[in-house]
């Protein structure tokens, strides 16, 4: 747990077996074939998964210690959605996933699952390691513009990386041929302070135009 607290993420290989990676993809297709694709652009996105085996992602012991360590034991559930940028989309700007400055305490954690094999170049989240206690927010300048320090997260599909949610990072652009498929999943430390993580983060850019959808 120690680059939860240094670099302000935490890779979890092999996090869901093939079988829950199965029951998550089966989740997804039950959303799509009764409600379609929700959002404009590149970007597909997927709400109100449910099952048995997205509940377990929820209760992953792995997962669940990682978030516990970053916001204290029993912290409230935010959402669980699948942000799926085809290719040549997804490139976000730099943010963090609470608003301002970080306070004394971690408001907010995110875990990314893939739901596929995400190569650098792949539309992988990219992190600037320590910037979860730099006390100032994220430049707004950033999107396809490589950062001072900044990793990408390669993941194979099932494994996760979870992320102090006051860490810089944003989705990158997609450059596979391939959709990319991954779960976004938030938790909130119980006080007052804990607000929406999707509040804060930036629209993706559309591959050839200026034109925005949402993240």
């Amino acid at each position: 747990m120690i680059t939860l607290d240094t670099d302000g993420y935490l890779l979890l290989p092999d996090l869901l077996d093939a079988a829950a990676l199965a029951g998550v993809r089966a989740a997804m297709q039950d959303v799509l074939d009764r409600d379609g694709p929700r959002g404009p652009g590149g970007t597909l996105h997927v709400d109100d998964l449910s099952g048995p085996a997205v509940e377990a992602v929820w209760t992953a012991p792995d997962l669940v210690a990682a978030v516990e360590h970053v916001l204290g034991p029993g912290p409230g559930r935010g959402a669980l959605h699948v942000r799926a940028p085809h290719p040549g989309f997804g490139a976000q700007a730099l943010h963090a996933d609470f608003a301002g400055p970080p306070p004394p305490e971690p408001q907010v954690a995110v875990a990314i699952v893939a739901l596929v094999d995400v190569a650098e170049d792949g539309g992988a989240t990219r992190v600037v390691p320590g910037t979860h206690v730099w006390n100032r927010s994220a430049p707004g300048d950033t999107v396809d513009r490589t950062w001072p320090g900044e990793r990408r997260i390669a993941l194979r599909a099932g494994s996760a990386v979870v992320l102090n949610g006051h860490l810089w990072h944003s989705g990158t652009r997609n450059r596979s041929t391939v959709r990319r498929d991954a779960l976004q999943v938030t938790w909130r430390r119980v006080t007052a302070l804990a607000r929406s993580p999707s509040s804060t983060a930036p629209p993706d850019t559309a591959a050839t135009s200026a034109s925005e959808e949402m993240a």
